[in-house]
């Protein structure tokens, strides 16, 4: 059957609408708000109230860049774009943004559409981060079981050979037992992947989390380090295991000190986030709407880095062994929830964990 010439109905038409996390915005021949659709007040934190009736040019935050591009594109009668402006949010970090400004009608009027970038990017480094969880699972069970039975016999051998020893040779004997210890040590980390979270996961106060982690840099690590947070204090529990959580976020703390060096500042940002949903293992759509970020003053991610951050054995540092951040991933995962690293646009790294809300899993 030919639908080609059937009109949309417009409950089928606003359902579209609402499944793309984009800002639609119709602009008169004056350059001001004439309605706004989709998901624009979510994006820019502002009412319908506030936006209809405003020139576009007080659009948070790309406002100037706006305005331009609807002009032009009712100068020259044609479509135009402009990618990866950036927008400063009321709360949280510099997001990018891409624009696209199309004539409507032959009166002036402007449909001005708004889509953030970090929708877009967060679904193309998803997929790398679960992989490198799994991953990670699968490798530390089978390095475990194949290493650490013959570490324990390494170690005794080299201790009865340096009761037999003196002087140097002795010494070597000492040294082969640090060195088994080292690796046993290394084991038991990389074991931790391959267990799954034991207890159930439960209500979480972000807030408590990162307190507890704050107050474990200060006191250690971080103790010379500028901490800034900017929290946002209504933000329901999440869904999610306290004691990894704190591991989590220690972790991706004291990268950020150790990635800065001695003059080292950190800003921890807490935000609620419309418009992320991702697939859950049960193939039931689920959001994840509370998000973390975690931004340094240090040099950022090396090029080579960015693409492999959350495998096992990658660091950009000579002394990691490369497990801490796919820890991150590992946990994260079981939690529902993601993560991901990039470079931020005035320098520095930033990491973004977003996670599930409690009260979407009690049913």
């Amino acid at each position: 059957m030919d639908h080609g010439g059937t009109d949309m109905p417009a409950e089928v038409a606003k359902d579209i609408l609402l499944s793309l996390y984009q800002a639609i915005i119709l602009v008169d021949a004056d350059s001001c708000i004439q309605g706004v659709f989709a998901h624009t007040e979510s994006i820019f934190e502002q009412s319908r109230e506030f936006l209809v009736g405003a020139p576009v040019k007080s659009l948070r935050g790309v406002g100037s860049t706006a305005n331009d591009l609807v002009d032009r594109a009712r100068q020259d009668s044609m479509s135009l774009n402009s990618y990866d402006v950036s927008c400063v949010p009321a709360i949280g970090d510099i997001e990018l943004m891409d624009l696209h400004a199309q004539p409507h009608g032959a009166d002036g009027v402007i449909l001005l559409s708004i889509q953030p970038r970090r929708i877009t990017a967060f679904l193309e480094k998803k997929d790398e981060m679960e992989a490198a969880a799994r991953s990670v699972g699968g490798l530390a069970s089978m390095l475990a079981h194949e290493i650490k039975n013959p570490l324990s016999g390494i170690r005794g051998a080299a201790q009865l050979m340096g009761r037999a020893l003196e002087g140097a040779n002795a010494r070597l004997s000492d040294l082969i037992c640090k060195e088994v210890d080292r690796i046993k040590d290394l084991v038991e980390e990389l074991e931790t992947f391959s267990n799954p979270i034991e207890q159930k996961l439960e209500a979480v106060n972000i807030h408590e989390v990162l307190d507890h982690v704050l107050n474990l840099t200060i006191a250690g690590f971080g103790a010379k380090t500028s901490i800034k947070p900017q929290f946002d204090p209504s933000l329901p529990a999440v869904y999610g295991h306290f004691d990894r959580l704190i591991q989590t976020f220690l972790n991706l703390v004291k990268n950020a000190v150790e990635a800065a060096g001695p003059e080292a500042e950190l800003t921890i940002t807490t935000a609620y986030r419309h418009g992320i949903w991702v697939k859950s293992k049960g193939g039931k759509r689920v959001r994840l709407p509370v998000e973390v970020t975690i931004r340094d003053n240090g040099p950022g991610i090396p090029d080579d880095l960015k693409s492999h951050l959350f495998d096992p054995f990658v660091s950009g540092k000579d002394s990691g062994t490369g497990l801490g951040l796919a820890l991150v991933a590992r946990f994260i995962s079981e939690m529902g929830g993601t993560v991901t690293g990039d470079n931020h646009p005035q320098g520095g790294a930033v990491f973004k964990v977003q996670l599930m809300l409690h009260e979407d899993n009690l049913s």
